[in-house]
């Protein structure tokens, strides 16, 4: 039997209900915040290890409750009562290739602020995290282990020591003392909310060691869990007596703006089963350290390997949009060290550095990657938005609203920000087949200058100056009363990637308008045995290139883009004895040439242009003394242009409501008609020409 202390309420003690309460977040699933908090202790313990990686392993299964209760003394009686089945769920996550709960054990043992590992974990709430480069801070996030279950956390470890390796375990309790349901309560009534099972020393409770090596071996029994082996240290945390539906239920809150079929799609891949969450709640968060080994290249973070159920998610196996992340921290952090990553995967990744003024010892705080990329591209694998996927369900189904993501040197995405100021002002792209991410990663390294009139914060690198701005929930930074640090970082990060998009713009406009010439001198083809004599072909030497048939002369005099609209002015002729001309917007696929009719036909999604308004300025021909001045306009509401010289009208496809032609029939012969043309191209990874007949 276990020896039981309880903690009685006294003065200034720390109550189980403010421990449960401290994390300071209940809008995020408690699975995402176990996986955020688990992963993250890991990494803070694997740090003065040796090697380019550390292991977690996330396991679930089911115990008998009967044999975990005889082993805690004085609750037995109630959990029996609580719990009469044959089977419970449980959650063990482990690492390997970290230090395990080291440092002291005694109370008498403890000589400076430095607790250690053992002693924070166990004892201790609110201990800041000491270590340099650790993601932890305030102490407050191992609540979550107790949130998830009824209370109960066995936690099992082996260490290296001097005189070789030893084991420690220990069982806690962590509870709202004030909760009809304490269970502590059963035992003490000055219960406040938290009490150990381990072995009684005079003052001091302390863990199983090695020399009660059975014991240990029998608790992990319950479970069917294997002691650590040979040279392994790690730390196994057990969490008995979990709600899979419950903690599944949490997952999609009920008020969630999203469509019953993505809900519906949502859930039963990632929803019915606890394993299945946790690998998507691991990449979501960890993406960018998961078989990252790109990393060793160019500096000493390290990779994570890591499994459900012993099932290894390995990069291959990741969602392609969490790939993408991974691939944009990669190229942002290879920056703060002086190299410059390419992805192979996604060269479209561009880099920027991002200045502030007046804090640090040079401008540069950090770089933003960023890449602009369509659904097409991210992969079939894809088959919900990378909206579903972070949890941002809000913002499927509307504008494909940007994604700027941040992390710190652990690696963990601490926000994926689709509001507030990381995306202030930044334009969401044009095609709603395209989207916009960017990662932001701080050179953690840099020095804060120590000349500031905050002299509290001199000196201190940035890396730990923004660990001490987020919650103890990790998932924002927010700066300190007298600092703005974190406030310019957001502006300037915001203003690099409008940068970005504005240059791209340039550059696609360019590419497009230079494409655009080109196709239109090989466009304009007729149908099969129209105009049986030769035709030209290939550019006239107009500004926009054009084409001369028979009795159809179709010239583009100058083209301009306004946002997702190709603006041309164009002269089209009709010569001879021909009067009417049809004129169709096509588009240029490794296939050949579609129409909007066969592409609704063959392809079935909306046609990637429409035609978004016509206005004739002028008609002329021989038969009149000067041109006539027209000026009338054909638009999707008002689709026609009548007068007594000519008809026209635009068209559209059967069974389609996009215009995507326009006809024209003359009164008058040799018709010259000068005019513009709008063309709104929803998809810009296509290129459009015409098709005259």
């Amino acid at each position: 039997m276990l020896d039981c202390h309880i903690l009685h309420i006294d003065y200034g003690v720390s109550y189980g209900s403010v421990t449960l309460k401290s994390l300071q977040n209940d809008n995020v699933p408690e699975l995402d915040l176990l996986v955020r908090e688990a992963i993250q202790n890991s990494s803070d313990a694997s740090l003065q290890e040796p090697g380019d990686w550390f292991r977690v392993n996330f396991n679930t299964g089911i115990f008998c409750p009967a044999a975990l209760n005889s082993y805690i003394t004085g609750l037995q009686s109630v959990l029996d009562r609580r719990f009469p089945g044959k089977e419970a769920s449980f959650m063990e996550i482990r690492d390997i290739k970290t230090s395990g709960l080291t440092g002291c054990i005694r109370k008498s043992e403890i000589a400076d602020d430095d607790h250690g590992n053992f002693f924070k974990l166990i004892y201790d709430t609110g201990k800041r995290q000491t270590q340099q480069d650790a993601g932890g801070n305030w102490g407050f996030g191992k609540s979550v282990y107790y949130r998830v279950g009824v209370g109960i956390v066995i936690f099992y470890s082996r260490i290296k020591t001097e005189s070789g390796y030893d084991s420690r375990l220990i069982v806690t309790v962590v509870e709202d003392e004030s909760s009809p349901d304490a269970l502590l309560r059963s035992l003490d009534n000055r219960s406040a909310g938290k009490a150990w099972w381990g072995i009684r020393d005079g003052e001091d409770l302390l863990p199983l060691t090695d020399k009660d090596s059975e014991f240990i071996k029998a608790v992990l029994d319950v479970f069917k869990l294997k002691p650590f082996k040979e040279d392994e240290t790690g730390t196994s945390i057990i969490i008995p007596y979990i709600d899979p539906v419950g903690l599944l239920g949490d997952i999609i809150p009920d008020e969630a703006e999203i469509r019953d079929d993505i809900k519906q799609s949502f859930k039963k891949t990632w929803g019915d089963r606890l394993e299945d969450y946790l690998t998507l709640a691991i990449q979501k968060w960890y993406c960018p350290k998961i078989h990252n080994r790109n990393l060793k290249k160019f500096c000493d973070k390290k990779w994570l390997s890591v499994s459900v159920n012993n099932n290894p998610i390995r990069k291959e196996d990741m969602i392609p949009f969490f790939d993408l992340v991974q691939e944009l921290y990669t190229t942002a952090i290879s920056k703060t060290y002086g190299f410059e990553y390419v992805s192979e995967q996604f060269p479209g990744i561009s880099s920027y550095p991002v200045n502030i003024r007046g804090y640090l010892e040079g401008s540069t705080s950090g770089y933003v990657s960023v890449i602009k990329i369509s659904r097409d591209d991210l992969g079939s694998a894809m088959a919900l938005s990378p909206y579903d996927y972070i949890g941002k369900f809000e913002a499927d189904g509307g504008l494909n609203e940007p994604v700027v993501m941040y992390t710190r040197d652990p690696g963990m995405v601490i926000e994926y920000a689709v509001t507030g100021a990381w995306v202030k002002n930044i334009s969401p792209p044009e095609s709603d087949n395209e989207f916009l991410f960017a990662f932001y990663m701080p050179d953690t390294k840099k020095k804060i200058r120590d000349n500031l009139s905050v002299p509290e914060y001199a000196g201190e690198t940035l890396g730990e100056y923004l660990r001490a701005c987020e919650a103890s929930d990790h998932m924002s930074w927010v700066d300190p009363a007298k600092m703005q640090i974190v406030d310019r970082i957001q502006k300037n990060t915001v203003n690099c990637i409008i940068k970005q998009q504005t240059a791209d713009k340039k550059v696609q406009i360019e590419a497009t308008a230079s494409k655009l010439s080109g196709k239109l001198g090989r466009m304009l083809l007729p149908r099969a045995g129209y105009a049986s004599g030769s035709r030209g072909g290939g550019s006239d030497g107009g500004s926009g290139g054009g084409v001369k048939l028979k009795d159809v002369s179709f010239e583009i005099l100058s083209r301009s883009f306004n946002e997702s609209n190709l603006i041309l002015d164009f002269c089209l002729k009709l010569s001879h004895a021909k009067k009417d001309v049809d004129v169709s917007v096509i588009v240029d696929s490794e296939g050949g040439r579609i129409d909007s009719a066969a592409w609704q036909t063959d392809i079935g999604t909306l046609f990637p242009a429409t035609i978004a308004g016509l206005t004739i300025h002028s008609a002329g021909s021989k038969a009149t003394e000067s041109p006539v001045m027209v000026d009338a306009a054909c638009t999707p509401d008002n689709p026609a242009i009548v007068n007594e010289y000519l008809r026209v009208e635009l068209g559209q496809a059967v069974g389609s409501s996009q215009y995507t032609s326009f006809k024209v029939k003359s009164s008058i012969l040799n018709i010259e008609l000068r005019g513009t043309l709008t063309i709104h191209a929803r998809d810009k990874k296509y290129n459009f020409s015409f098709r005259v007949v």
